[in-house]
């Protein structure tokens, strides 16, 4: 009795379907490529996301040589790993360039590849034809040419030169570059959606002063072979690890976007503040919790929809999209029950999500998204297409049907034939697989009665009979016809969700932003904060601030005020012993602030702080190889800084300035310094300045502007007791022997140290050191004899 062998079809047992593996999580990493064009002083950029396709544009905006802080923030906001150059830009916004590309790669994970082009091929009006040229899902349908270009100036202002000529040479470069860029030859550049960026309400902030505040603090991977590959860096104890903890992804990267951007908006700054006094109400609890739930569905739909564009969508990635959807809705939906009073939530409240809830109703009723999920391709439910369902159901009864041909050849094959199996394979149809009976046959031995050979493969010979014909006839290609049906199908569905992409993407982002809010006021309800009184008033005044990263680390920190008006004293001099607590008081001013600019509530009893342009510093100095700067050099370079930028509304945070060279030179140069902010009267800005040298009162303007603070400290058993309180008056000493020898400094080195500073200030010789002069004449004797020796 021979044996029959049933083969599913070959489509069915792809090794694609069985080792597409489930994932529930979108690409941890986002490269962007960034170009950027400064001529006139006017700085204009367009960035685009290769995973997601998201383009975006910087409005036009002055950017003021030297420093281009405004680039600078803009590239640290952006994060790109390649940065693309006019070959004319100007020779200080280049130096600016490669200074900030060189500090990216010493102290963060992602490198950054600087290009330059050709300004001759990459002139306005070759940028401006490709421009005209962009095709953009959201753009209306079967537009003329003339509609199409009012379309395209309602979103790009083609009179900002400068960002006019970065979008072009942007969109030029990935028409040339793609295939190097993605490792795709076949492929070309999608732009999903296009957006704007602007920094004209951003309150300055340079590098150094985010890492002296520990706004962002990076720590590399201890281990050499991940030192450096991107995405392996770990955020240490910074204010963007405490606020790390958003629900979505979506929402985290949003976050360093809002920590990088803080704004001097009044009206967004209040509008924050009311979403996040919202959620520390006890009463949020519940709609907050049913928000987060909804909020850890929300993905990028960007980099999903331009995957299922391309037909490369896997199933985890069709049901991300659906639940993305889903939960936009639901999240507008539980905002309509607390939108009443918060202008944020009302407006999510208010929106239409009529369209979004049609996407994902067409999707939950044309989707099989258990059967998407097992057999690794889109499938249809039952019910949708009536063709459709008979070709399936043909395809289900193809099982028996194969079976029982398989039988009858079986039958009609020669004796010595013990098997043979029924497989069906696109383009050649249905086959018959027979075993074979002997090894090294020729061609005239693998002929068959009423078969037609048609390959070998390893041990089985495949041929086509007269059931197979059948089949063929009957029933063809049902199995890939179902495929192009619902691959048809699919391409429908998509076009409906790229219709109503950009009404999507808005939602997601606005949900991004909830995300923050609410995290940010998880923050604020477990450590005490309360809310800043905003006001566009030349002052700061905060009663028992706290530093809000200390507060996390300890429970008994010191509480301090501060105000800084005309009325007040807008310079504040910081003196007091070591270690008493001058820096901490300090950063944790230029934090609250900080947190103010963000929407945040700060750690205070109460605060009023008025609105900032810049926030400046001199605190922290790390020498930079690649920057060939000592740290001496990058003091002056952050006071220069703060000095020049400086506007009347501007904070200044300046940390034992001048202690990197002489005594005397040093206490000139922050002399001359205070002086040249003194000498503008009431547009002086506000400055918190730490100093031991302790005659600095000497050399500065004699102005009620200034004010001199101290630490208050007490003495016990001849040591110094550090309160960490600030009042008002000058510190007489630094008790700098007294910190040394705690310190663990040994105590002869100590009492050897006093000796020295009581000659100096005597203007005497010190007291010879026994212990020195004893080990001098011991090695005179041995040289003395070693000398008497030699002459004998």
């Amino acid at each position: 009795m021979g044996k029959v062998i049933q083969s599913s079809n070959a489509p069915e047992t792809s090794a694609e379907q069985t080792s597409d593996k489930e994932s529930t999580e979108e690409s941890e990493t986002e490269e962007r490529l960034l170009t950027v064009c400064c001529r006139s002083g006017k700085l204009g950029a367009a960035c685009y996301t290769l995973q997601t396709g998201e383009l975006q544009i910087l409005e036009e905006i002055v950017d003021r040589p030297p420093e281009h802080q405004i680039f600078v923030s803009l590239f640290n906001q952006v994060d790109p790993v390649q940065l693309i150059l006019d070959g004319k830009s100007q020779g200080t916004f280049v130096s600016a360039v490669k200074g900030v590309v060189l500090a990216n790669d010493t102290n963060e994970s992602t490198k950054c590849k600087l290009m330059f082009i050709s300004s001759k091929e990459y002139n306005f009006e070759a940028c401006k034809r490709r421009i005209q040229s962009l095709t953009l899902p959201h753009e209306p349908p079967n537009c003329s040419d003339e509609e199409r270009m009012v379309f395209l100036r309602t979103v790009i202002d083609f009179a900002q030169t400068q960002t006019v000529h970065a979008l072009g040479a942007l969109l030029r470069y990935l028409d040339l570059n793609w295939s190097n860029l993605i490792m795709d030859l076949h492929g070309k550049p999608q732009f999903m959606s296009l957006t704007r960026i602007s920094l004209a309400d951003i309150v300055a902030m340079d590098e150094d002063t985010y890492r002296g505040l520990q706004v962002f603090s990076s720590l590399s991977h201890p281990s050499g072979f991940k030192k450096g590959v991107q995405g392996s860096n770990k955020e240490g104890l910074s204010l963007y690890q405490l606020f790390s903890k958003c629900s979505s992804k979506v929402g985290h990267r949003r976050m360093r976007i809002l920590l990088r951007h803080p704004t001097k908006d009044l009206e967004t700054l209040k509008r924050r503040q009311d979403v996040v006094a919202y959620f520390m109400r006890p009463q949020s609890d519940s709609i907050m919790r049913n928000i987060c739930a909804s909020l850890r569905f929300i993905r990028n739909v960007n980099g999903i929809l331009a995957k299922i564009k391309a037909l490369s969508a896997k199933s985890y990635q069709w049901k991300s999209l659906y639940n993305t959807l889903y939960n936009v809705v639901l999240i507008c939906e539980l905002c309509e029950n607390a939108g009443q009073n918060v202008e944020y939530l009302d407006r999510l409240a208010s929106y239409d999500t009529t369209k979004l809830y049609e996407m994902a109703l067409y999707m939950n009723r044309i989707i099989d998204f258990d059967l998407t999920k097992s057999e690794g391709k889109f499938t249809v439910k039952a019910g949708v297409d009536h063709d459709l369902d008979l070709k399936k159901q043909t395809m289900a009864s193809l099982h028996g049907l194969m079976s029982e041909t398989a039988r009858v050849e079986l039958e009609r094959l020669p004796p010595f034939i013990e098997e043979c199996a029924m497989l069906y394979m696109p383009h050649l149809g249905y086959l018959l697989g027979v075993k074979a009976w002997a090894d090294n046959l020729t061609m005239e031995q693998k002929e068959l009665p009423n078969m037609k050979f048609m390959f070998q493969n390893n041990d089985y010979i495949h041929y086509k009979s007269k059931g197979c014909e059948e089949l063929d006839m009957m029933i063809g290609d049902t199995y890939p016809e179902i495929v192009a049906h619902e691959t048809r199908i699919m391409m429908r569905l998509t076009s409906t969700i790229l219709e109503n992409l950009h009404t999507l993407a808005a939602a997601i982002d606005i949900c991004a932003e909830l995300d923050c809010l609410i995290t940010i006021s998880k923050v604020c309800k477990e450590y005490s904060f309360v809310k800043p009184t905003l006001t566009r008033d030349k002052v700061i005044s905060i009663v028992q601030g706290k530093h809000p990263l200390h507060i996390t680390t300890m429970d008994n920190f010191v509480p301090n005020d501060v105000k800084s008006s005309q009325e007040a004293g807008l310079v504040k001099i910081l003196t007091g012993p070591n270690s008493s607590g001058k820096s901490v008081y300090m950063k944790q001013i230029g934090l609250i602030v900080y947190l103010a600019h963000i929407g945040s509530f700060v750690p205070a009893e109460s605060a009023t702080i008025g609105i900032v342009e810049h926030i400046y510093s001199r605190i922290q100095s790390t020498e930079c190889i690649a920057a060939h700067m000592s740290a001496f050099l990058i003091d002056l370079r952050q006071m220069a800084l703060a000095v020049r930028e400086s506007s009347s509304n501007s904070l200044i945070i300046v940390d034992e300035f001048g202690k990197g060279t002489g005594e005397t030179d040093g206490l000139a140069l922050l002399a001359a310094c205070l002086n040249t902010l003194l000498f503008r009267g009431v547009t002086c800005p506000h400055v918190l300045l730490s100093t031991h040298f302790l005659n600095v009162h000497d050399y500065i303007v004699d102005t009620p502007v200034v004010r001199f603070m101290r630490f208050e400290y007490m003495m016990q058993d001849s040591e110094p007791v550090f309160l960490f309180r600030v009042v008002e008056g000058s510190s007489e000493s630094s008790f700098a022997h007294q910190v040394a020898e705690s310190s663990g400094v040994h105590t002869h080195i100590v009492n050897r140290a006093r000796e020295l500073l009581e000659a100096i200030t005597n203007n005497a010789l010190p007291p010879p050191d026994k212990k020195i002069i004893s080990k001098l004449r011991n090695v005179t004797e041995i040289i003395k004899n070693t000398l008497l020796t030699e002459d004998i």
